[in-house]
Parts: C-alpha cells; sequence; structure tokens
C-alpha cells in the first residue's frame, strides 16, 4: 500500500468534511470502494463501526481503513490527513472571517446549503441497503420516526436498532 496515495485520499475527504460526518459518507464511498480497498459490505460495516465508535465518522473511518490497508502507520497517515485541511483551514479562517464581516453570513448560507446536498447524497447511498428487506425498512422508517420526532438519544437508536435487527435475524428467516 502507498502511503502516499493513502494521505491524498483522505486529505481529500478532508477538504470536503465541512458540516460533519454524514455529509462525508457518499464521497469515502466513492474514493474507497472505486480504489478497490473494501467491499461493499465492508463499507457498510465500516459506517456502523465509525458510527458507533467516539469521535467523527470520517476520522474513525479514515482510522480504519489507513490500519486494514498497511497497519499502525496506514491508520496515522490516513487520520492525520483527513484532519490536515480543517486544521489548517480553521487557523486561515481565523483571520479571514474577522475580517469578512457582512459577507461572513452569506458564506455560512452557502456552506450550510451544500452540506445539506451532501447528507442527501448519504440518504441516497443507503436508501438501497435500508430497502433491500422488508425489516430493515421498517427498522429504518421506525429509526427515523424516533430521531425526528422524539428526543431520543442517537446512540440508543443505533443500539436499539442493531438489537432489534439482531433479534428478528434469528427469528426470521
Amino acid at each position: 500500500m502507498n502511503l502516499l496515495s493513502l494521505a491524498w485520499v483522505f486529505f481529500k475527504i478532508g477538504i470536503a468534511a465541512y458540516g460533519g460526518g454524514w455529509t462525508i459518507v457518499g464521497i469515502i464511498k466513492t474514493e474507497i470502494l472505486g480504489r478497490g480497498w473494501i467491499t461493499e459490505a465492508g463499507f457498510s460495516d465500516l459506517v456502523a463501526i465509525s458510527q458507533v465508535t467516539p469521535g467523527p465518522v470520517a476520522l474513525n473511518a479514515a482510522t480504519l481503513v489507513g490500519y486494514r490497508l498497511a497497519g499502525i502507520p496506514g491508520a496515522a497517515v490516513a487520520t492525520l490527513a483527513v484532519v490536515a485541511f480543517p486544521i489548517l483551514s480553521i487557523l486561515a479562517a481565523t483571520s479571514l472571517l474577522a475580517r469578512l464581516g457582512k459577507a461572513r453570513g452569506m458564506l455560512q448560507e452557502a456552506l450550510k446549503t451544500g452540506t445539506i446536498a451532501l447528507v442527501a447524497m448519504t440518504l441516497w447511498t443507503f436508501l438501497p441497503a435500508a430497502a433491500s428487506s422488508w425489516t430493515s425498512g421498517v427498522l429504518a422508517a421506525g429509526a427515523f420516526a424516533l430521531a425526528a420526532f422524539t428526543k431520543t438519544h442517537p446512540l440508543f437508536i443505533i443500539l436499539g436498532a442493531g438489537g432489534i435487527g439482531l433479534v428478528l435475524s434469528l427469528l426470521v428467516p
């Protein structure tokens, strides 16, 4: 595994990571599946593991993929690469935003709009998996309803859906 190409891929992912982990899942999928670094099933596992471990999804995914491809050096390179651009941009933005004035609000609005599009892309990416069986569809709809209409903590929704899915997979052939 070429550590430079691993670093470049996750540096690009870090550039697009504005708005949090879920906005970037579609880009991560395109980058790592397109290179054959992970399978479709492996990607679903990667997202699940990245979601339930502490930290941002993109950072966790970078660490896991880097480790899988090149051990500890790969994990270190991918992790540092995915956070390099955000750190550099925070340093640059700190001085720039102080000078922008009214344009700052317009910039923030444009970034929010782009983030909404990336979240929609993530939904589009996982929709086929959610509709792969009636149990997956019902669990996805139930999890959405809990998240959207109650104050249930997302961790409990994820763990609950996983537990229910496990039980149903044992009961329903």
